[in-house]
């Protein structure tokens, strides 16, 4: 079978450090990998990196790498007690640095203190503490607690509505990006992303250190959500940072949202994520709740390109669960897609090209015969314009370039081999087509009977042409 056209991201952490089970999650159908940096250190993430990479060879599939960059998130200090209950009507006070007295909690950064009013709205971690501001001084304010809550040591906090003015990156993630790109990862994942102008910054940074890695724009603020356009358009990805989003927007609002980022990263071709509390339950329980299944199901309808779980794999006591629960949610619901549902957001999409009408075509006449869809791609121009058009068919992607086949795989709908190991030298592209049929056919993935709609360009034209055909034997 050609898999699944949504893909899985798991994060990886203490819940998911071994061999086994990063084999094992590639197996169940795991597409990418991510490493948040704002936990663990080099040689942890380096241990993760020769993990998966040596998984991934193994099993002879194509894998993408994510770091995910620490940004400028404003985080609480260390405490005592490592984690503090607060009663609700309980007064606590907000000093700068990075510990604080007894009945003081420490914030990192000087900046949250140079915004904060009275009655400014603060909330902790994902919300799992929200005070109002009762009183500002110099270098501390004062907050009432609105609930019964908890606080705990590294968490971030947030004044509801701004956004401290705080650098893009520290010198501390300018190391970051070289770490990703000397190690070859396929994306970075940027916090707090305000422009298109902030995508443009980090994209010189990587090509300065003559780095190829990929950029995934987090909209996770009210700029963010401003200026989508922009930061979409710039980006080579889009992540919904839901969790983030949830403290600086009214809960409600958040549907409207993530269904806007995806409309306008699927309008500019650019692949998108949902991630936070994708099956949060799963962290403690070993099945999901019925909120979680409808919430992943309805994205899955909305033809989102990928799926993130954080907490569930990183230190959950069900990672592969999780995994086999998320893929079977999927399946049903991408098993309940129309292929008029897909046509319809194919046919808003603006035809900006030649191998936009050309792609159009390719998947149009596709689906009118049920056939598969095999493309042999030697710059990735091509594979992207399909996801792009959420295929409804399976589309199997051949590459001889490694890293692009790796890039490829969290595009929707695309089933992607890593052909470098098959193809000696230029080939051609009949050749290169040639070559992907019988990989396909060895794998299972084409069998007698199979009509095939094969994608190629002839040597030093810009045209791509179509063959139709059966497989006789």
């Amino acid at each position: 079978m050609a898999g699944l056209k949504t893909k899985i991201i798991v994060t990886l952490g203490p819940a998911t450090k071994s061999y086994d089970i990063i084999k094992r999650l590639i197996k169940e159908g795991v597409s990418g990998f991510r490493i948040n940096f704002s936990h663990g250190d080099t040689s942890e993430w380096d241990l993760f990196v020769k993990l998966v990479r040596e998984a991934a060879s193994e099993l002879d599939q194509p894998t993408s790498l994510i770091g995910d960059l620490r940004g400028p998130q404003i985080r609480i200090g260390v405490l005592d007690q490592g984690v503090l209950k607060v009663e609700r009507d309980q007064v606590l006070r907000f000093v700068f640095g990075e510990k604080a007295g007894e009945k003081e909690i420490p914030v990192r950064s000087k900046s949250l203190f140079e915004t904060v009013e009275v009655g400014d709205t603060i909330l902790v971690g994902d919300g799992e503490c929200i005070l109002r501001v009762v009183e500002v001084g110099d270098d501390y304010f004062q907050a009432r607690a609105l609930y019964d809550g908890v606080i705990g040591s590294g968490k971030k906090i947030v004044a509801r509505g701004k956004e401290p003015n705080v650098p893009l990156l520290s010198s501390e993630d300018v190391s970051l990006v070289k770490y990703a790109v000397d190690r070859e990862f396929t994306f970075i994942g940027v916090s707090y992303v305000r422009s298109g102008h902030d995508i443009n910054v980090v994209r010189n940074l990587i090509e300065g250190m003559k780095g190829s890695t990929g950029i995934i724009a987090k909209i996770e603020t009210p700029t963010a959500y401003r200026n989508l356009a922009e930061i979409v358009s710039s980006s080579d990805m889009v992540l919904i940072a839901r969790g983030d989003l949830g403290l600086h927007f009214d809960l409600e609002k958040l549907p409207t949202i993530q269904k806007e980022v995806i409309i306008s990263s699927v309008s500019y071709g650019r692949p998108v994520i949902v991630a936070t509390q994708i099956l949060e339950s799963m962290v403690e329980q070993p099945r999901p709740s019925r909120s979680e299944v409808v919430d992943v199901y309805s994205a899955v309808q909305d033809m989102v390109d990928a799926l993130m779980l954080t907490n569930e794999t990183a230190v959950g006591k069900y990672p592969l669960e999780t995994v086999r629960w998320l893929k079977k949610i999927i399946e049903s619901a991408e098993a309940n897609i129309k292929v008029e549902q897909a046509k319809s957001i194919r046919d808003s999409l603006a035809k900006r090209s030649l191998k936009d009408k050309y792609v159009h075509g390719l998947l149009s006449l596709a689906e009118s015969v049920e056939g598969k869809v095999l493309v042999f791609s030697k710059t990735g121009s091509v594979p992207p314009l399909i996801a792009r058009m959420r295929p409804q068919v399976p589309v199997i992607v051949g590459t001889p370039d490694r890293r692009l086949a790796e890039r490829l795989t969290l595009f929707y709908g695309l089933k992607v081999y890593d052909m470098s190991k098959n193809v000696q030298g230029d080939v051609s592209y009949e050749e290169g087509i040639r070559l992907l049929e019988s990989l396909a056919r060895s794998r299972g993935e084409l069998s007698i009977g199979d009509v095939v709609a094969e994608s190629f360009a002839r040597p030093g034209e810009d045209m791509h042409e179509i063959l139709i055909k059966r497989i006789l034997f």
